[in-house]
């Protein structure tokens, strides 16, 4: 009778060179007692029908996707949203480029994942101590990560999916009354939340533009 203990993956992201190294690693410390089973998607759609159809302990999750039209899963943090209600007992490790303090906080806000890396600080040795520490205790923060979150959060600033939604809408090109009919409000509540989201962005009285050109340096669209 086999000892071996399977972990089930996912990896979404939707660079396949970047899944490609990250299932070399995990090929790489597979052993008689431990064995890594990969799956991967490249957005966010094809992985939540994934996590629906098969099951996994952990999700390693990336934050900005191209958007598929008619979508509900504008972001990784969208997905990482509904699997957190959906299914909690998969684990989510956020891999991303984001550096942007106030997105980062927004992330661990919402999300709350059990694994958060920064790409650029994440190797394989880095890799592999993040996912044996989320599976036997969670969470684990890369350095870096941990250091920019420690400057302090601000949960009063939290940006919700609807928040998240009108911005994609208007970065579209879409009318006050076209983003109120897909995000379903009134158009009073969205010009409520434009004007909430730039005081957020400390662009009071700024223009749409202003409030994209904001939006993008933060990694929100």
């Amino acid at each position: 009778m086999s000892n071996t203990d399977i972990i089930n993956i996912l990896m979404v992201d939707d660079h396949e060179m970047i899944l490609e190294g990250y299932k070399n690693v995990f090929s790489n410390i597979s052993s008689e007692s431990k064995k890594f089973n990969i799956e991967t998607s490249t957005n966010c759609e094809e992985a939540w029908k994934l996590v629906n159809d098969k099951i996994f302990d952990v999700v390693f999750l990336d934050i900005n996707f191209p958007v598929i039209e008619g979508s509900k899963l504008i972001s990784g943090e969208d997905l990482g949203i509904k699997i957190k209600n959906e299914k909690p007992l998969i684990k989510i490790v956020i891999l991303t480029t984001l550096e942007d303090k106030f997105r980062l906080q927004n992330i661990l806000f919402n999300i709350n994942p059990d694994g958060f890396l920064l790409k650029g600080e994440t190797n394989s040795s880095e890799l592999i101590k993040c996912i044996e520490r989320v599976i036997e205790q969670p969470p684990y923060y890369g350095q870096k990560i941990s250091k920019i979150l420690r400057s302090g959060v601000n949960h009063k600033l939290t940006l919700d999916k609807t928040d998240r939604s009108i911005l994609y809408q208007l970065s579209l090109g879409s009318k006050n009354k076209d983003v109120a009919e897909s995000v379903n409000l009134s158009l009073r509540a969205v010009e409520n939340r434009k004007r909430k989201l730039k005081e957020i962005f400390d662009i009071e009285g700024g223009s749409n533009k202003q409030l994209l050109e904001k939006a993008r340096e933060s990694g929100y669209i």
